[in-house]
């Protein structure tokens, strides 16, 4: 795990870029707190940290070059798959003179070409330049799971894992993309395809790979969710597909257990982070004082540490607990979004920051995360909503009306009838329905960019349960993933995800949506097929918090309250097209973490309007 940085000028390098890559390096200390390299010709500029997790001696330091000195590498992120794909290619006569997942991508780049990415199995974003040709080949993992920002300056490149780095760029721009403003105020979204909330900051999008040459930049997708969308017909084999996803799931965690430094995991009282702490105690036998890393509010409804202390009575792992509250918010905002680089969604985000720091204290380096499974398995209430709309649209009647009553008995979210009564509103009352909801809002800046909208646009425009899974992975999901890849490299950490193994993702979506949702109960798929390394006080749950985090409380502390109508006046009056101005403040806790949160990261980044 490491950060990547990089300016590629067709027109010649200067001393200033090579002293620029050096900067964005700094600023990305600590991604790759273990050493840091660059290289330069006369085209490019490569900057690279280190964080060294597999071969930890100088083998591994990068920029990386090909043994006929032709290519050179920087990578971020892990290549699970290495060793098995070590020995394919030494089948093709490769040989190797490290133990490095960095040389095995570079020499699969040489022997494959571009195709390549379809056989890492693995988080990644890397750039490799070609000494002869004078390009750049660029890409990024399927689910964007690491991070690979880019703006383009006089007709030169400049790329980075983070935005910060970018931001130490003198000539760029810090005026704000107001779509972006639009979708995280109305939708709660961010992260979406290519967008940040700096109009000339882009993301090479997930899932892609770029080229960049004389010409310019050459952006194309090469991983599809949509396509593993499959039309089954007859009753499917049920014992079969529970025991696939099993071997998935086990399979995708031992590749993740590769590690050469101290792996522990984030623990809730859920099914997905402890479903994965069964595996772990079940197949790969880890020494009894695993370390686990907890965020715990004692007291609170919330609070989940009940169900850890009993699943800690069947598996003797180590639980260590970290307790987030206002205060500690309101005293680490600025810091926080420092290490974030732009606004979070939600204050349970703030949760997992401390608890990453919780494990940095502790002596772990790479953590595993239940981060996935929602998007994976149906997890989120909602997906009802979306189950029960295909259902009308399909006229399956007597099924529309069986979940739909099981639902209510279950006690489902209100989310579910908020989705499903959403789906069927025609376009105008939508818009008035979320215009409504959002009084402190411009309507004029509303009405404008709801038409540009890819969350309101393409996320709600789906025919059923399958398809909101695919909108979820290309809208949705890297919010999540971008948050957790800052808190976790704030402290040097890497964070790794077993339920987005690649091979998991791409089954679960060809599987019928009546093996998903069943009798009123999301996540049925899951708790058949892996229900059994959890314990019963988990699985029969039929409350769903995911990642919680009191924050609506901790919004209405005085100090929160202060800060946010001290915050609220100064968003009005440097954006006064986006917030009305003496506007009452919303009552929704997380529209308050939101307002001053973009207040917050105005300032610490200058931005403008």
């Amino acid at each position: 795990m490491c950060g990547i940085a990089g300016i590629c000028r067709q027109t010649g390098i200067s001393p200033a870029d090579v002293e620029q890559v050096k900067q964005m390096n700094t600023l990305q200390k600590h991604r790759g707190p273990d050493a840091e390299g660059v290289f330069s010709d006369s085209c490019v500029v490569l900057g690279h940290r280190r964080l060294a997790i597999i071969d930890l001696s100088n083998d591994g330091k990068q920029p990386f070059a090909s043994d006929d000195g032709r290519y050179q590498l920087i990578f971020n992120g892990e290549i699970y798959n290495y060793l098995e794909l070590r020995e394919d290619l030494s089948r093709h006569g490769w040989r190797f003179r490290t133990k490095t997942d960095t040389e095995v991508l570079l020499k699969a780049y040489q022997h494959y070409g571009e195709d390549c990415l379809q056989r890492f199995n693995g988080m990644f974003a890397f750039a490799i330049y070609d000494v002869l040709q004078k390009h750049l080949f660029l890409a990024r993992d399927r689910m964007g799971i690491k991070p690979l920002y880019y703006t383009i300056l006089d007709s030169a490149l400049y790329f980075a894992s983070e935005i910060k780095a970018l931001c130490s760029i003198p000539a760029l721009s810090k005026a704000v993309n107001y779509q972006a403003f639009f979708d995280y105020l109305v939708f709660n979204r961010t992260d979406i395809y290519d967008e940040t909330f700096f109009c000339d900051i882009k993301r090479i999008p997930k899932g892609c790979h770029a080229l960049f040459d004389q010409e310019g930049l050459h952006i194309q997708q090469w991983w599809h969710p949509e396509t593993f969308l499959t039309e089954i017909t007859g009753e499917p084999d049920r014992e079969k597909i529970y025991r696939d996803i099993e071997e998935l799931f086990i399979s995708s965690v031992r590749l993740r257990m590769r590690s050469d430094v101290p792996v522990g995991s984030c623990l809730s009282g859920g099914l997905d982070s402890s479903v994965m702490i069964g595996a772990l105690f079940q197949h790969f036998n880890p020494k009894p004082n695993y370390p686990t890393f907890t965020a715990s509010f004692p007291g609170h409804p919330i609070d989940e540490t009940a169900y850890i202390d009993s699943l800690n009575h069947q598996y003797t792992f180590q639980n260590i607990r970290t307790y987030p509250n206002a205060d500690k918010a309101y005293k680490s905002l600025k810091d926080f979004l420092y290490a974030n680089d732009e606004p979070t969604t939600n204050s349970s985000f703030f949760s997992q920051y401390e608890v990453m720091q919780l494990a940095k204290k502790n002596g772990v380096t790479v953590l595993l995360d239940g981060q996935g499974g929602d998007e994976n398995f149906a997890g989120y209430q909602y997906f009802h909503g979306f189950h029960l709309y295909g259902l009308l649209r399909q006229k399956k009647g007597i099924r529309l009306t069986s979940e739909l009553a099981k639902s209510i008995l279950r006690k489902q979210h209100v989310s579910v009838y908020q989705t499903l009564l959403f789906q069927l509103l025609p376009d105008m009352l939508r818009k008035k329905a979320l215009l409504k909801a959002l009084p402190y809002i411009e309507e004029d800046f509303f009405r404008e960019y709801i038409e540009h909208s890819k969350i309101y646009n393409d996320f709600f425009n789906v025919s059923g349960l399958n398809q909101s899974l695919v909108r979820h992975f290309q809208y949705k999901l890297e919010h999540l993933l971008r948050m957790e890849d800052r808190n976790s490299m704030a402290f040097s950490l890497e964070a790794r995800v077993p339920y987005l193994d690649y091979r998991l993702v791409e089954y679960v979506l060809g599987l019928p949506e009546s093996l998903k949702i069943q009798d009123g109960e999301t996540k049925y798929l899951q708790k058949k097929a892996l229900g059994k390394y959890t314990i019963s006080e988990i699985l029969d749950r039929t409350d769903k918090i995911g990642f919680g985090t009191p924050g609506d409380e901790w919004m209405l502390t005085d100090k929160w309250q202060r800060l946010t109508q001290k915050n609220y006046a100064d968003l009005a009056e440097t954006f006064p097209d986006i917030f009305k101005q003496n506007a009452s403040l919303p009552n929704k806790g997380f529209d308050r973490w939101k307002i001053n949160q973009l207040c917050v990261w105005k300032n610490i980044f200058q931005v403008t309007s």
